[in-house]
């Protein structure tokens, strides 16, 4: 009796479950498309599942030689082959330029020597462009624009309120430079201090205009009067600048404020100087000369006067080239040995050059000209004993 009772129990189920299936359609409707998708998309379903299946497999043989023909091997079509090595070939890359590009650690001393970083994807790209300005015939007749670059080198820690270690060494701005003769000078203006007035006592240079002292500073040029050295007696900068209209202005300016302010101050003042003396000569090339590094003996760490704080100075005026009509010249390469110190046989004190080395520098000056525009910068009679008349 029990027996018959659940018997009928279990009917009853299976004819109620079967009954909710025909009373139902949209649930057979919800099942047969799911089986539907589960058959056919890519997304999920079976096709999914093989999918991953393959990529699986791709990837455990790929960690093994050959990848590309295992790839073929296990079924794939081209694209898809393509799309799965090549993160693969990137990573290969990326193995060869980084083993390419080491280079030994070297210790940086204190003259500003640098070891140059390979990977300095902005240096680079400024040196192909420059190359792309210069050499490349659709930019014939074009007027080319200068490149200042730089060389890296890993920073020392300076714990200085004066300066600290740029990091980088300013190059002299790559250009197509011409090379003039003596002439040349004769319509151009020196400014700066004892090393410019050592460039005026023997580089040979007479026809040029020199207006420079020892201890002389950025922070003074416009300020105080200034030594007109072919006379010999103090001018007003200012005044002589909107009197007389050179062709090229050399600037070289930085030693004796090695322990004055500090470099974002220097920065300053020389981005206003050079502001105004282009209001006041619009159409005159002006080169920023670099100062001459000091001699090993020279050099101190202890204190503010060594090569770091002349290189993080330097670095500071070389931003200031444009390429059209300011550049930034560097003759340190002529004069340093191969750790970036004055050399020693070459200067009386550390600091300045012996008599006979100033042609050198006048012969680089020579070999890195820029044309002015035309009708710029003619000095005539009149012009120096205007400047004359100025002298106190």
């Amino acid at each position: 009796m029990k027996k018959d009772k659940r018997t009928n129990k279990k009917k009853n189920k299976k004819s109620s479950w079967k009954e909710n299936i025909y009373n139902s359609p949209y649930l057979i409707l919800i099942l047969i498309t799911s089986l539907t998708a589960m058959c056919c998309s890519d997304e999920i379903g079976i096709r999914a599942i093989a999918k991953e299946a393959k990529l699986f497999a791709y990837e455990a043989h790929a960690k093994m030689p050959g990848k590309r023909e295992q790839a073929v091997m296990a079924g794939r079509d081209s694209q898809d082959i393509k799309e799965m090595i090549k993160p693969d070939l990137a990573d290969e890359e990326t193995e060869k330029k980084t083993g390419s590009e080491e280079t030994s650690e070297e210790e940086i001393g204190n003259a500003g020597s640098c070891k140059i970083e390979n990977d300095d994807k902005l240096n680079n790209s400024d040196q192909t462009e420059a190359s792309d300005v210069f050499g490349n015939d659709k930019n014939a007749g074009k007027t080319p624009i200068g490149i200042t670059n730089y060389e890296f080198y890993n920073p020392v820690q300076i714990d200085s309120p004066y300066y600290k270690d740029a990091g980088k060494i300013a190059l002299t701005t790559a250009y197509p430079y011409t090379k003039e003769n003596i002439s040349y000078f004769n319509d151009a203006a020196f400014l700066g201090d004892s090393r410019t007035l050592g460039i005026s006592d023997y580089a040979g240079l007479e026809e040029a205009d020199f207006y420079c002292d020892s201890g002389m500073m950025i922070f003074k040029l416009l300020e105080d009067g200034v030594t007109y050295q072919r006379t010999g007696n103090k001018v007003n900068l200012p005044e002589v600048m909107q009197e007389k209209q050179y062709g090229k202005i050399y600037i070289m300016l930085g030693m004796n404020e090695l322990g004055y302010g500090n470099t974002e101050l220097y920065l300053e003042k020389y981005s206003e100087v050079l502001q105004r003396i282009r209001e006041w000569q619009p159409e005159a090339i002006i080169y920023i000369m670099a100062n001459l590094h000091v001699s090993r003996e020279k050099n101190n760490l202890e204190s503010e006067f060594n090569n770091i704080n002349i290189n993080d100075k330097n670095a500071a005026s070389a931003s200031l080239a444009n390429g059209t009509d300011v550049f930034y010249l560097d003759v340190n390469p002529l004069f340093t040995d191969e750790e970036g110190f004055l050399n020693a046989e070459l200067t009386f004190d550390g600091v300045h050059l012996y008599a006979k080395h100033y042609d050198v520098w006048r012969d680089f000056l020579l070999e890195h000209a820029v044309e002015p525009s035309e009708g710029s910068g003619q000095e005539t009679d009149q012009d120096r004993s205007e400047i004359e008349d100025m002298t106190e």
